[in-house]
């Protein structure tokens, strides 16, 4: 049975007042399944074990998600919405480029608003890369290729290229995976450099910082796409007077008769 409030991207429960209702039981179920299915993976996560760390009846994972698959699946979009909602956004005609770029990575971070809870989906998404399931294979279609391909068409636009070579999907996926490497590393830098994750207008400046780095890249390209180009042929000079093929008429030396 397909709840109405099944599609709704999730938000990690905020500290509330003494007497607030708890979260609904979907939520805590999916909050559960993400920390139980990070930690301990597919396999060795139960059904019993999700429903007593939500505290919930074993029941209500089917009647919120039918199984444990379906479950499993819905953490890989309900928590923070899926990266293909976002390419009708960066595509939108008449962005500039970097109004573009921004808008990619201001979506693909915000999610890192959530602190722990976003660490606990890295740490889903790496042991789903580590131990595939099905998941992978859409996983890898849906918020993989789709927003490559739809940033590959964005820089053929501005580049002016009629369609990409080897070189624009080098600058592609450099371009997006600055924002994937964020995401991966973000353990190392709440150790090294904490203060850099600390707080949503930390988030947001990496989204101002990474759009500025990658319209130095989308330059460099140019650039280097520029250079590479052969020099157009020069036309041929005329001949000049002194070079006229015009033999010139010889003048005989007099010989001078002793």
């Amino acid at each position: 049975m397909r709840r109405d409030d099944e599609a709704r991207p999730l938000s990690p429960p905020r500290p509330g007042a003494p007497g607030d209702s708890p979260p609904p039981a979907r939520t805590r179920l999916l909050m559960a399944a993400l920390k139980l299915f990070s930690e301990q993976g597919y396999a060795k996560t139960s059904i019993r074990a999700i429903a007593a760390e939500a505290q919930v009846n074993v029941a209500s994972v089917s009647y919120y998600f039918g199984d444990k698959a379906a479950l499993y699946a819905a953490l890989f979009s309900a928590p923070f919405g899926s990266l293909q909602s976002l390419v009708p956004d960066f595509m939108r005609p008449g962005l500039s480029l970097r109004a573009a770029l921004h808008c990619f990575y201001q979506g693909a971070l915000g999610p890192l608003h959530d602190g722990e809870m976003a660490r606990q989906v890295v740490r889903l998404h790496i042991r789903e890369m580590l131990e595939p399931t099905a998941q992978w294979q859409i996983e890898l279609e849906k918020d993989v290729r789709a927003p490559n391909e739809a940033m590959a068409a964005l820089l053929c636009r501005h580049l002016g290229l009629p369609q990409a070579d080897d070189d624009l999907h080098r600058l592609t996926l450099t371009v997006t995976g600055l924002a994937f490497q964020l995401w991966s590393h973000q353990e190392v830098v709440c150790a090294m450099q904490p203060q850099l994750l600390a707080s949503p207008a930390a988030v947001d400046q990496w989204a101002e910082r990474l759009a500025d780095y990658a319209m130095a890249m989308v330059a460099t390209e140019r650039r280097r796409r520029t250079r590479s180009q052969p020099a157009a042929p020069s036309a041929p000079a005329s001949p000049s007077p002194s070079t006229s093929s015009t033999p010139r008429r010889r003048t005989a030396r007099r010989s001078t008769a002793p």
